[in-house]
C-alpha cells in the first residue's frame, strides 16, 4: 500500500467568510473517529467530510470497517474516540434528531411479518409523524419507478431479495431525509433494477439530497459519484474527487487505484 498521505479535501483552500462562492457547511463530518470492540480495532482515526448534495462512494474490501462506520453515523454505535456530526448534530448524543435527517438502507433489510409493503410504508410514515395519505401520495411515483406496482400489496416477507432492497429504499426516502446512507444498495438487484437505482439516486441528489453509499462495484462509483472515500483495515487510505484520486496516485482507473491501496502484503 502506498505510504503517501491520502489527499484530504478538507485541507484545500476555501473562500473567506462572506464570499458568495463559499461552500455550504459539510452535512457529514467525521473527525478522527476510532471504534474498538474489546481488543479489536474496527475503525482507526478516520476523518472525512461530505458536503450537501454530493454523492460519495465509501469503498473498502470486506472487513474494512464500512458497516461499522454506517452504524456510527446512525447512532447505533458510539465512537470510542472522535466525533461524527450530521448537520452539526452529534450522531450519537443527538441520535433521535439525527435519525430524522437520515434515510438508511441496510445491506439486508428486515421487515415485520404479515404486513404488506404498502402497510409497512404506511406504518413508517405514521412513526415519522407524517400525514400518511400525503406521504403515500408522494411516494407512489417512486413505487412505480422501481417497478413494485401491484407487488406493494403483497407480504414483504415473501419478497425476493431485490424487491426487499427496493422497499427498503422507499422506506429510506419516505420522510425526505437530507442524507441517504446506503449499505451495498444494489446487492440482489438485476440489471434493470440497478439502472433504475442509478436514475433514482441521481435524481434525488440533483434535488439536493446528500448520498453516501458503500459498494464493491467500481463502475457504480464511477458512474454515480463525484467523490470517493477508501478505507482499508479500518484506516482511511484515500479521500477526494475521482479525478484527483486517479491523478494523485497515478492510476488510470478507480479499480486499479482501489486494488493498489487495499492490496494485502504477500504472506511469508
Amino acid at each position: 500500500m502506498s505510504d503517501r498521505t491520502p489527499p484530504n479535501l478538507d485541507e484545500q483552500a476555501k473562500p473567506a467568510a462572506g464570499d458568495p462562492a463559499r461552500p455550504s457547511p459539510d452535512l457529514v463530518r467525521i473527525e478522527d473517529v476510532t471504534k474498538s470492540f474489546g481488543s479489536k480495532l474496527a475503525v482507526s482515526h478516520v476523518s472525512f467530510s461530505v458536503p450537501p448534495g454530493q454523492i460519495c462512494g465509501l469503498l473498502g474490501p470486506n472487513g474494512a470497517g464500512k458497516t461499522t462506520l454506517f452504524r456510527l453515523l446512525m447512532g447505533i454505535l458510539k465512537a470510542t474516540y472522535g466525533k461524527i456530526l450530521i448537520d452539526s448534530l452529534d450522531a450519537f448524543e443527538d441520535r433521535v434528531e439525527v435519525k430524522r435527517l437520515i434515510g438508511f438502507l441496510p445491506d439486508e433489510p428486515v421487515f415485520y411479518s404479515y404486513l404488506s409493503g404498502q402497510e409497512i410504508l404506511e406504518l413508517s410514515a405514521a412513526m415519522h409523524g407524517l400525514d400518511v395519505v400525503d406521504a403515500m401520495h408522494r411516494i407512489d411515483p417512486l413505487i412505480h419507478q422501481l417497478r413494485l406496482g401491484v407487488d406493494i400489496y403483497d407480504y414483504a416477507e415473501d419478497y425476493s431479495r431485490g424487491m426487499k432492497k427496493k422497499l427498503g429504499l422507499l422506506l429510506a426516502m419516505l420522510h425526505q431525509p437530507k442524507l441517504l446512507v446506503l449499505d451495498e444498495p444494489t446487492n440482489g438487484l438485476d440489471v434493470e433494477s440497478t439502472h433504475l437505482f442509478y436514475d433514482l439516486i441521481s435524481e434525488t441528489a440533483a434535488a439536493g439530497t446528500t448520498v453516501l453509499f458503500s459498494t464493491h462495484l467500481m463502475d457504480h462509483v464511477t458512474r454515480l459519484c463525484s467523490h470517493a472515500v477508501i478505507i482499508n483495515e479500518g484506516k482511511l487510505v484515500a479521500n477526494g474527487s475521482l479525478d484527483d484520486l486517479r491523478r494523485d496516485f497515478g492510476e488510470a482507473s478507480l479499480e486499479e487505484l482501489f486494488l493498489k491501496l487495499t492490496a494485502r502484503p504477500p504472506q511469508k
